[in-house]
């Protein structure tokens, strides 16, 4: 898949599902692979059906030879869902004869295991021309033996098919050069708004995008394609794997029947048929699967808990998350380990420490330690920041700079390894060549940043100076939002890898990400916005900001003739005078002070886009942040160890 590694339908394509069933291969797990999962890149990359495997194989017998039309998604040991159209034979008033085969790499080789299909349940509203209910269940003559290569996906009413979710697809699919692959293959694929969907093919899909039809996909020639039809969506929660909807059609090419890659790709929502599957199979899907079940444990540890995922037990994670564990702590922590079938690794967890949502896998890569500063004092105002006062501000330079033109980014440090930034300020300033971050920096052009503050013990005044800046290689190309400014101004996030880990500092450390369900659930009314003041000694400022209703923050952008542009994905702030700070910011953070635990922290709920910065009009017009709490699973998705 250089241009396309995975295709999904030329006419038709199809989702999958993902099942959770109570199976009577116990020692099994749903969704989880036995093997690590392969690496998910943008553009596609061979696959293993140790990684995915619930992927199948969906054959027809027209003859003596059994030929592949589609994939399919093993959901249980009787079942496998794949599209519909996947079930049309030669003879349309005849259901064809038809086997699948599970736990193969490439179409047609002898490994694996084929099983004869005793039924198929082809759902009584699909229509071929109205490209509605594309959804079929192969009822299989034997119960499948798992192994290693052959286990069900998950399947829940919960599993959410939201805008920017990323999914995976797996197939056998035609390739960039339109044959079918011999060898598995796998994406990355977002899910895409509707809206976005029926700009881009207003024929097509503003006529069967529904309820339950959704849309993945890029328009840069990845996408799915004729031989993937009927083949799964997967989306990563804990840490199993959920189906979220079935390969179903694309728009063809003009004169032909193949896919076209340069537009998305539409998918059958597997969370709306889950009464209809639940009412064949007898599957029940009214829990979230090795998520959220209240299994009572006993351990050594916690002799009254609940069992549950090491995510979802807030004091455990975040011993986890320690830079080092002493072998009294450790040994404490394997103590409360319990048996949740489904999760691959579960904690007895005291029930006041118990989270409702799962933290995602990857913040095991963020620091326990952040948000914290050496030096701090609250403002009214936009002032000078302390030197030592927001240690993860950094900020994304050029080498090829010159006196006349510095060009830069601003962002945070999050862990030892990324900056997050706006997408825009570095797609604007790319051909300028920012491919280094500075860290630690307070004031430019200054060798070293120093304070006089008042010792509190002996009421002296004590000159601290911070640590030279660190400058650290960016690696390339910057890991962009795949849906950046889709619609306008949407989506700005960009993420900066360091070539090399960074040791924390009093004038390096990291900031926090609301990654628990308390946090990211509600916006704090109080505000603290830094910024690199460039208009005299190019140095960090401060100002306090305060929450705006949205009905308030547009009604005042309409008084000074501006077009308000506030979504449900961005909040407004204030800034609270007299002092103002009106040089553009747009990728600083926006932090709010959160008690967490003994620490008062900094949290990161916002980053900052591009607003008007009149100073005569910012006493008055509140600057509009995107909510990081919404984005928090795709900036951990794509961060790695």
């Amino acid at each position: 898949m250089i241009q396309a590694v995975l295709f999904i339908s030329a006419t038709v394509l199809g989702c999958g599902v993902l099942g959770a069933e109570v199976f009577r291969n116990a020692q099994f797990q749903c969704g989880i692979p036995k093997h690590a999962n392969t690496l998910l890149i943008v553009n596609g990359a061979d696959a293993k059906i140790s990684d995915w495997p619930w992927h199948a194989a969906i054959r027809q017998h027209n003859g003596n030879q059994p030929e592949y039309v589609c994939g399919g998604t093993l959901i249980s040991e009787r079942f496998v869902v794949t599209a519909a159209h996947c079930t049309l034979g030669e003879n349309p008033n005849k259901l064809p004869t038809m086997s699948v085969q599970l736990g193969v790499n490439a179409v047609g080789s002898p490994e694996g295991k084929v099983y004869n299909v005793e039924k198929i349940h082809r759902h009584s509203g699909f229509s071929l021309t109205d490209l509605k209910d594309d959804i079929a269940l192969l009822e299989l003559s034997s119960p499948v033996e798992f192994n290693d290569f052959v286990l069900p996906i998950c399947t829940s009413k919960k599993t959410a098919t939201e805008p920017g979710k990323i999914g995976a697809i797996v197939g056998w699919g035609v390739t960039e050069n339109d044959i079918p692959s011999t060898k598995l293959k796998l994406a990355k694929l977002p899910v895409v708004d509707q809206l976005e969907c029926k700009r881009r093919e207003p024929e097509l899909y503003g006529r069967v995008l529904t309820d339950n039809v959704f849309c993945a996909g890029y328009t840069n020639g990845t996408s799915a394609c004729n031989g993937d039809s009927g083949g799964g969506i997967v989306f990563e929660r804990g840490d199993a794997w959920y189906l979220g909807g079935i390969i179903s059609f694309t728009r063809t090419r003009d004169g032909s029947n193949l896919c076209l890659t340069t537009t998305y790709a539409a998918f059958t929502k597997v969370g709306a048929y889950l009464d209809w599957i639940a009412q064949i199979t007898n599957i029940d899907f009214s829990d979230e699967y090795g998520i959220e079940k209240n299994i009572p444990c006993s351990t050594p540890a916690q002799p009254n808990g609940v069992c549950v995922p090491v995510q979802q037990c807030r004091n455990i994670f975040d011993a986890l998350r320690s830079p080092l564990l002493s072998k009294q702590t450790a040994e404490q922590l394997r103590q409360t380990v319990c048996q949740l079938r489904g999760v691959r690794r579960s904690v007895c967890c005291s029930p006041d420490q118990v989270e409702r949502i799962p933290i995602h896998r990857n913040a095991i890569l963020l620091p326990q330690e952040c948000g914290v500063a050496k030096r701090s004092t609250p403002t009214t105002t936009a002032v000078r920041a302390n030197v030592f006062e927001f240690p993860w501000i950094a900020l994304v330079l050029s080498s090829k700079a010159t006196p006349q033109k510095k060009p830069y980014c601003i962002g945070s440090l999050i862990n030892n390894r990324y900056v997050l930034t706006a997408a825009s300020c570095l797609k604007a300033k790319e051909n300028a060549g920012l491919d280094y971050v500075r860290l630690g920096e307070h004031t430019l052009d200054v060798a070293r940043d120093c304070d006089i503050y008042t010792d509190p013990r002996t009421r002296n005044s004590v000159e601290e100076c911070a640590a030279p800046p660190l400058d650290v290689k960016a690696v390339l190309p910057f890991i962009i939002h795949p849906l950046q400014n889709k619609p306008f101004r949407a989506n700005d996030f960009g993420l900066v890898r360091l070539e090399q880990k960074v040791a924390f500092t009093d004038n390096i450390r990291p900031l926090c990400l609301p990654i628990r369900e308390n946090l990211r659930n509600t916006l704090p009314n109080d505000f603290v916005l830094t910024m690199l003041e460039t208009t005299t000694k190019q140095e960090l400022y401060k100002t306090r900001s305060e929450f705006t209703e949205v009905e308030e923050c547009e009604e005042r952008f309409e008084d000074y003739g501006y077009t308000p542009w506030v979504t449900d994905k961005m909040f407004c702030a204030l800034a609270k005078g007299p002092n103002y700070i009106c040089t553009p910011h747009t990728g600083a953070p926006i932090v709010s002070m959160i008690q967490q635990g003994d620490a008062v922290r900094a949290v990161m709920y916002g980053i900052a886009m591009m607003n008007p910065s009149n100073c005569t009009i910012a006493q008055t017009i509140p600057k509009t942040y995107l909510r990081v709490p919404l984005y928090v699973d795709w900036i951990l998705e794509n961060i790695a160890p």
